[in-house]
């Protein structure tokens, strides 16, 4: 237990600090994209680093907001940021493209990837199922240990995950996938999927993604950072509302969750590129599997909204993410063929960003 003396220092640090986050005058890339970009955040308050990617009719146009953090140079297309789960759709996507290998099947269950763990007894939930979150898994860890860490992290602007993949495949075994369960978000159910995937290919999970996927797109930013020395040198600081950085999160049996995963607009860019022309390894993870709430679609990772005609929406695939001091979406206009991808530091969302982005192109608006 906290004491009192130590509990009031940690308030403090929590509430009091450097300045919140606010973009500075740095622009790098494509001036009319940074510009839309700035319009669609609502101005430069809430978050000091932003890359942006945008995607239409096969072309990719980047550019850069801010800096990497206090005393760092300016963003572009090529920094590095914490991705937090958007790191999903690459886990949905070894998936897919396992299941195009016929190494797996949807209708197999999850437990049968990894013979001999407790997942194998207790994890009945189908591939398919686990991928669009519907395998009665919970959102994280319930043992008591975890449990404790996540809360310490919240005070300590560290990270609250911890664990290599038999740790991850372990917890999920106790916790149990019995499948055929409404949804519920899941990073535990993610990062077991990851994991079991690689133990079916006899590998890692790092390793098979690039192998994969970020290798055969070129995606060579794209990497796992299994403690905080992985970091990439000149990676986006994450920092948090009050304008404290934090501790980047890493966890190597959580990468598949997107835990220590970092990449940049220039590779999301080309990822959301190859998904909308069919050529990614994997592309199919973006078709519906399951049906959810409010008319939406749940793909192998990926949620698909219906056309918002209100708003000038068409249908939006997509996914976001978010670590303690980043945030991250991704959003593919499949008819029309566009696409965005915002990374940012800070932690206000940049989702309403990325649809209004969208929202103006489908309108005919440069």
């Amino acid at each position: 237990m906290l004491t009192g003396a130590l509990a009031a220092g940690v308030l403090a640090a929590s509430t009091v600090g450097p300045h919140p986050p606010r973009l500075g005058p740095e622009r790098t890339g494509d001036p009319a994209l940074a510009a839309r970009t700035l319009d669609a955040l609502g101005g430069p308050q809430g978050h000091r680093s932003v890359a942006v990617a945008w995607v239409e009719d096969g072309a990719v146009t980047t550019a850069g907001l801010g800096t990497t953090g206090r005393g760092g140079g300016p963003v572009d297309a090529d920094t590095p940021f914490e991705t937090g789960s958007v790191a999903k759709v690459l886990t949905g996507a070894l998936l897919a493209d396992a299941v195009d290998r016929g190494e797996v099947r949807l209708d197999e269950p999850m437990g049968a990837l990894v013979p001999g763990t407790a997942l194998a007894g207790s994890g009945t939930a189908t591939l398919a199922e686990v991928a669009s979150h519907r395998s009665g898994l919970p959102r994280l860890d319930p043992s008591p240990l975890a449990t404790g860490r996540a809360a310490l992290a919240g005070l300590t602007a560290g990270t609250p995950y911890s664990g290599d993949a038999d740790a991850v495949l372990a917890a999920a075994g106790r916790a149990g996938a019995p499948g055929g369960a409404e949804p519920v978000y899941s990073n535990l159910a993610f990062a077991a999927l990851g994991d079991a995937l690689a133990v079916r290919a006899g590998t890692t999970y790092e390793q098979l993604l690039a192998e994969r996927l970020t290798g055969p797109l070129g995606m060579t930013a794209t990497t796992v950072a299994e403690d905080p020395s992985e970091v990439p040198a000149g990676a986006a600081r994450p920092v948090a509302g009050n304008g404290r950085e934090q501790d980047p999160w890493t966890a190597p049996g959580w990468a598949p969750a997107g835990v220590g995963t970092h990449s940049t607009a220039t590779d999301l860019g080309a990822l959301a590129a190859a998904l909308l022309d069919g050529t990614a390894p994997g592309a199919s993870a973006l078709d519906p599997v399951a049906p959810s709430e409010g008319g939406r679609q749940s793909g192998l990772a990926w949620t698909t909204d219906p056309a918002d005609p209100g708003r000038g929406l068409p249908p939006v695939t997509w996914h976001d993410g978010g670590t303690g001091g980043t945030r991250t979406y991704v959003g593919l206009d499949r008819e029309g063929g566009r696409a965005v991808v915002l990374l940012a530091t800070g932690t206000e969302g940049v989702e309403a960003a990325g649809e209004a982005l969208l929202a103006g192109a489908a309108g005919g608006r440069p």
